[in-house]
């Protein structure tokens, strides 16, 4: 990706930091868990313990229902996830993750524990919790 006006911009430095934690996920992750992309782990993890309907979780994901389907389709076909209508309004569907969709969540968090590790070693943690507050204050919504 060229750079603005031979310039570092905002959203370049962005996407090559994310595409650093994207890499250490996905480094072994065919190995132990075959089939996931980055963006299945993310679905995994917007999952609750209880579970949740594709309606909410598409609104969390900032996705169309029709999108998530197709990716809770694919992780329940890999085994990640189950679905089941629910009984009082069958035109819901409650997904949940199984036991090894819990796994994978467990992989992904591990994988980006290992990032912010790194990061803080490398900043020192003083610059790295003035990096992560920065984040979080850019992050929100006004």
């Amino acid at each position: 990706m060229t750079s603005v006006n031979g310039a570092d911009h905002v959203a370049r430095l962005l996407g090559e930091a994310l595409r650093r934690v994207r890499e250490e996920i996905v480094a072994d992750s065919e190995q132990h868990f075959p089939g996931l992309r980055v963006s299945h782990y993310r679905l995994l993890e917007l999952i609750p313990p209880e579970g949740a309907r594709i309606t909410d979780l598409a609104e969390v994901a900032m996705m169309t229902k029709q999108g998530l389907g197709q990716h809770v389709d694919y992780l329940q076909k890999l085994g990640y996830t189950e679905s089941a209508r629910l009984p009082e309004d069958r035109r819901v569907r409650l997904v949940r993750r199984t036991p090894a969709g819990d796994e994978a969540v467990a992989y992904g968090q591990a994988a980006i524990a290992r990032v912010e590790h790194a990061w803080s070693t490398h900043l020192g943690p003083t610059r790295y919790a003035a990096l992560r507050q920065t984040l979080q204050e850019l992050g929100k919504r006004r």
